[in-house]
């Protein structure tokens, strides 16, 4: 019986520490998240937030580390998009990942029939 009481709270305990972990980075990528959202007007100047492709890729729902890469191919000067250099290049890399969690966040469009 003893055995089973420590067991149970040690499993509380781990429980408990694993919360407390978890809670700091909930709220760490919802300001990450929300410094994102207050960054991409500039973005969204240009790619739509519907996810419609007028031309201009949509970039809802990106995986986060493709649109870091992506980014970094602007920065870098691997993809010659003249514009998106600027925007890139103006970038600092907590940026970057501020927009990439923001964009990440928002669903998917629906695929067209």
């Amino acid at each position: 019986m003893a055995t089973m009481i420590k067991r149970s709270l040690g499993v509380g305990f781990a429980m408990a520490v694993a919360t407390a972990w978890l809670v700091p980075t909930a709220n760490a990528d919802a300001k990450k998240i929300a410094y994102g959202k207050h960054l991409a007007g500039e973005c969204t100047s240009c790619h739509r937030l519907d996810g419609v492709d007028n031309g201009i890729p949509s970039i809802i729902g990106w995986d986060i580390g493709e649109f870091v890469q992506t980014m970094t191919f602007y920065k870098d000067g691997a993809r010659p998009n003249p514009a998106m250099r600027s925007v890139a290049g103006s970038l600092d890399d907590d940026q970057v990942a501020a927009l990439a969690a923001y964009f990440n966040s928002l669903p998917k469009p629906a695929r067209k029939k």
